[in-house]
């Protein structure tokens, strides 16, 4: 296949993925909730900076429809720049000003990003597609769609990661 073709396929995927960033509520129901009493979030420590920010730039802010855009497109916290791009000081600020103990857009009653608590991150539950399990309160009349939208869901590791972060503190390291 040559290059133009590859380069069309993108701009029509990376279309397509933008314009799935919608919270429609339409997202499968979890099949099984998270069990925290079997996880240990304590080790390894995990580096923002390193670990965490490269997850969320590659899944979740690849297009400014979603979290790429640091004013919050559309009501979305911003995660950070796109992958191609090195986040400043500044944008790392943006993105714990807007994630970081911030309620949900969603009225789930409970934040974005807990730190110290993974299972009341409204994050966490986004991106493990638990998000009829534990006590949000929109879990009844649908809580968006599970993250990344429209996509498969991260491999697991990556979500340790980020649930270790964020049982770590949530700090920027």
């Amino acid at each position: 296949m040559n290059v133009r073709k590859l380069f069309l396929i993108f701009l029509v995927a990376a279309a397509c993925a933008g314009a799935a960033c919608g919270d429609d509520g339409s997202g499968p129901a979890a099949t099984e909730c998270f069990d925290y009493s079997k996880f240990d979030g304590t080790t390894p420590e995990v580096s923002f900076t390193t670990e965490v920010l490269p997850i969320f730039q590659r899944s979740c802010s690849f297009s400014s429809t979603c979290h790429g855009a640091e004013a919050g497109s559309a009501g979305f916290a911003y995660l950070g720049p796109g992958l191609s791009e090195q986040a400043t000081p500044a944008q790392i600020d943006a993105i714990v000003a807007q994630n970081v103990g911030v309620a949900s857009r969603a009225t789930s009653g409970m934040p974005r990003i807990t730190p110290g608590d993974p299972a009341n991150s409204f994050l966490m539950h986004k991106l493990d597609d638990t998000l009829r399990c534990g006590d949000l309160e929109c879990a009844a009349d649908g809580c968006g769609a599970s993250m990344p939208y429209g996509g498969d869901p991260l491999p697991s590791a990556e979500r340790d990661a980020i649930r270790r972060w964020i049982q770590q503190g949530a700090r920027v390291n």
